[in-house]
């Protein structure tokens, strides 16, 4: 029998969190089973074993609610009996937010805990100072922590976590989805650029649009179509008027996973130039979706930020900004839009990288010699 991994979670699944749903339902020589608080989206994350509280009553759930408040923890008892009924041998918690929260499960019957953190999570997080002190107790009772990059590797060290406890894991791309299509200059020559992302500052979509109307009053005809939403909606909305671009931005919403395959292979360039929020949010590690920009074949213009440097090659297939650096985000627009002899040569450079290093196949093997290592 295969050796069951309990992945930990607090919701299954948000829309934004495919990277997630490949990292569970990919593995080969383990079984996974899912713990989650709540559930969602069921329909496009379909696996088998989920596990998530069953109703309470309301007087239960405002009891619960103040204890997790109060302690940080969540209530674990219905999880400890399925970990029993289903022999796991190894928590996986996604988050360290949720490392800490499920911290619990790792003591009865002292199972070995992985926590991989993401982003919000190593940079928003630990400037809150009772977060601060319980990252302390999740470094020294964990046995384990992933992370994206080395940016973020080494974030984390900053944070307190022990460096050999840490092990750089790479999120993957399916590269059997992401088909690569070489990229020429359009017959009709409607340029389309592509963005993806929440809409959270971190992602620095306002930059983007901004670049995009600079270079647009040169070149009329490009279009700009985003994908995604979220609390900055009104905000993008009200610059897009402002700027006077409204009839070429196109706002797709949140969508499922296949409409941004389709968006990509028709775009010429795709833009996500993240940033340092206010608050300290940030990527953490990369966006996935520059990953899978580049498996597609599209060249990105992107930021200095996290462990976006590490996901692309810059300069080869992607042209990189300082954060919040509108000028130089529309230079290299421009650049692009008046050079598609280099779309196809950054295209294939980037399809390379990913597969060389960004294989899902691949990093999950990987992360399966790591289970291997942690329960032996």
């Amino acid at each position: 029998m295969k050796p069951v991994v309990a992945h930990l979670t607090s919701q299954y699944l948000p829309l934004t969190e495919t990277w997630l749903y490949n990292q569970i339902i990919n593995l080969k020589r383990y079984e996974p089973i899912v713990m989650a608080q709540s559930t969602m989206n069921l329909d496009k994350f379909p696996t088998q074993n989920i596990c998530s509280i069953p109703e309470r009553s309301i007087i239960l759930k405002i009891f619960e609610k103040i204890s997790i408040r109060r302690t940080g923890l969540y209530p674990t008892r219905y999880f400890e009996n399925i970990i029993k009924e289903k022999n796991v041998k190894l928590l996986h918690a996604h988050f360290g937010t949720e490392g800490y929260k499920y911290l619990k499960l790792k003591k009865n019957p002292n199972l070995p805990m992985i926590t991989t953190f993401y982003g919000f999570d190593v940079s928003k997080t630990p400037r809150i100072p009772y977060w601060k002190k319980r990252y302390v107790q999740l470094f020294q009772e964990g046995d384990l922590f992933l992370t994206e990059g080395n940016n973020m590797k080494k974030e984390l060290i900053k944070l307190g976590c022990p460096e050999n406890k840490i092990i750089v894991q790479h999120l993957g791309v399916d590269l059997n989805i992401f088909n690569f299509t070489p990229r020429t200059f359009p017959e009709d020559g409607n340029i389309t650029i592509l963005i993806a992302g929440s809409f959270r500052e971190k992602k620095g979509i306002p930059y983007a649009i901004q670049a995009f109307a600079k270079v647009k009053k040169d070149h009329p005809d490009i279009q700009l179509r985003i994908l995604g939403d979220g609390p900055m909606r009104n905000q993008i909305e009200s610059l897009i008027s402002e700027l006077g671009i409204s009839s070429s931005v196109t706002l797709l919403g949140y969508k499922p996973h296949n409409v941004f395959l389709n968006e990509a292979a028709s775009a010429h360039i795709f833009m996500l130039p993240s940033i340092t929020a206010q608050n300290g949010d940030t990527e953490g590690g990369a966006p996935v979706a520059i990953l899978e920009a580049q498996a597609t074949g599209l060249p990105v213009i992107s930021s200095y930020h996290a462990d976006i440097p590490e996901v692309v090659v810059d300069g080869k297939s992607a042209l990189l900004a300082p954060e919040k650096d509108v000028p130089t985000l529309a230079k290299h627009l421009e650049y692009l839009i008046e050079h598609p002899d280099l779309w196809d040569p950054m295209g294939r450079a980037g399809r390379e990288h990913v597969e060389k290093k960004y294989d899902l196949t691949t990093q999950i093997e990987r992360l399966e010699k790591i289970y291997d290592w942690i329960l032996h």
